[in-house]
């Protein structure tokens, strides 16, 4: 068997008998990469059918989950950021046989997923009432939002927890134990949201309450899901549960005093996953502050903020199965990466623009050939149909240029070159669009808005474009 060793004399590839480093590229990415999109595109698919049942609610209770979006949409950014810089460990230490320490990257990311559960039920125990106060005076629309979003953020633990796990069987190419689990939350979710929304079987309608109640349910079923398909069949990974240990460190006559031991945390690991994932977190918190933004300018306009709100959720049609095709792309970047097989990732790359620039034309045409037939499943009042009809072409022009920017961002940050898709993200979102949005809607109203997304993206592809080929010629063409 032939062996390869870097200028250390460190070896980096043995013929590399794992599937990520040895299956044909087109076969690899396709069988990376289908499960992932089939789950992400459950992920959007009851996402959007929350909206479709609390449409039939009231236009109000839809505005209240367009305004709960931002707080979901940061909960998204802080577990995807930090699974994506698990993921990319544990598949760049699989690529140089370093198993303990892709195991540790494991059992790591699962304890971050346990604290963020934690933080985000305090956020939604204390401050779910003051963020709504702040953003409507519509007591119907503060009502429904209260009712929705504290309980989806005080019981996110299933979420979390599950795509950890998710992101564990990804890492090591188990993509289909991935895509089950993901299919196990969505699809719970999707028979429980009529059944607890309007009253079904015995049980009372709940409105808001009950599609909420019917989210974390499929999520705390799917966390289970995933628990036992790592045990099951992720033979790659023997991860350990990382936890706080409380010692009694002193006695006294006035009683006992207690400490935190993290001898079972290793600091290096932890920053070591955030130095990859960090970006991603903060490109995805800034969506969530573009979004919030987006609201504060839109809700002047009647109708605008749930128009912007159903958009969100049908984008998500489009853009889940790309950002599954780009989670599929990762794994198999990072191990050849760490392997030093370059024409492998330039392969892969290749495969992966093409198949999302497909994807993301199908999905303009559709919102621009289509709009009125989209807007008609969530009840859209008349102004709710003139609004969305223009706003969904105009926007839609956008995704062809959206997919070689997702793509090549996440191949920076696969590459060891975070940093650079947080400087691409930060010009798009923080200082092209909000700034545009305000400006544009100053100048010619509701109508100039949309055109924000237009601009903000093309400037986005000259940046990331540019970035690429510097991280090309720096990190993959020295391998």
């Amino acid at each position: 068997m032939s062996k390869t060793f870097n200028n250390e004399g460190k070896l980096v590839n043995d013929l590399v008998d794992h599937e990520l480093g040895r299956i044909p590229i087109g076969e690899l990415l396709f069988k990376m990469s289908i499960p992932m999109v089939i789950s992400m595109f459950m992920l959007a698919l009851y996402n959007v059918v929350d909206s479709i049942f609390i449409s039939r609610v009231s236009e109000d209770a839809l505005s209240a989950l367009s305004l709960a979006y931002p707080i979901q949409f940061l909960m998204v950014a802080l577990n995807i950021g930090t699974n994506i810089g698990m993921t990319a460990l544990i598949s760049r230490s699989l690529g140089e046989r370093n198993f303990d320490k892709a195991n540790d990257y494991a059992g790591h990311g699962l304890f971050l997923a346990i604290v963020y559960s934690i933080l985000f039920a305090l956020l939604g125990f204390f401050f779910t009432k003051p963020f709504f106060h702040a953003m409507t005076t519509n007591e119907n629309i503060r009502r429904e939002g209260i009712n929705y979003l504290s309980i989806v953020t005080i019981v996110s633990f299933g979420f979390f927890i599950q795509t950890t796990f998710e992101k564990m069987m990804q890492a090591t190419g188990k993509t289909v134990g991935s895509m089950i689990t993901q299919l196990v939350g969505a699809i719970t979710n999707i028979i429980l949201d009529p059944i607890f929304i309007f009253g079904y079987f015995g049980i009372p309608a709940m409105g808001t309450r009950g599609a909420a109640y019917a989210t974390v349910i499929g999520q705390i079923l799917g966390m289970f899901v995933g628990f036992f398909l790592n045990k099951l069949l992720n033979g790659d990974l023997d991860f350990k549960f990382i936890f706080l240990k409380v010692r009694d460190s002193n006695k006294s006559i006035i009683g006992s005093y207690y400490t935190f031991t993290t001898s079972n945390i290793n600091l290096d690991i932890i920053k070591n996953i955030y130095k990859v994932g960090l970006p991603s977190i903060i490109m995805q918190a800034i969506g969530s502050f573009m979004i919030f933004g987006l609201n504060a300018i839109l809700i002047q306009y009647q109708s605008a903020v749930a128009v912007l709100g159903v958009y969100y959720k049908l984008q998500s049609f489009i853009f889940m199965p790309v950002i599954g095709l780009n989670n599929g792309m990762v794994p198999i970047v990072s191990y050849n990466f760490g392997a030093h097989k370059k024409d492998r990732i330039y392969k892969v790359i290749r495969c992966a623009l093409i198949a999302g620039l497909a994807m993301m034309l199908f999905g303009a045409t559709l919102m621009w050939a289509i709009p009125e037939k989209i807007l008609c499943f969530f009840n859209a009042s008349k102004m709710m149909m003139s609004t969305g009809v223009y706003a969904f072409r105009i926007i839609s022009l956008h995704f062809p240029l959206a997919a070689p920017n997702i793509i090549l961002s996440s191949v920076m940050q696969a590459t060891k070159k975070e940093i650079y898709s947080l400087i691409a993200s930060l010009i798009r979102q923080v200082a092209i669009l909000l700034p545009t949005a305000s400006i544009l809607s100053n100048l010619y109203g509701l109508k100039g808005i949309w055109f924000c997304f237009i601009l903000a993206e093309f400037i986005a592809f000259i940046i990331i474009l540019s970035l690429y080929r510097k991280t090309r010629r720096e990190q993959i063409e020295s391998l």
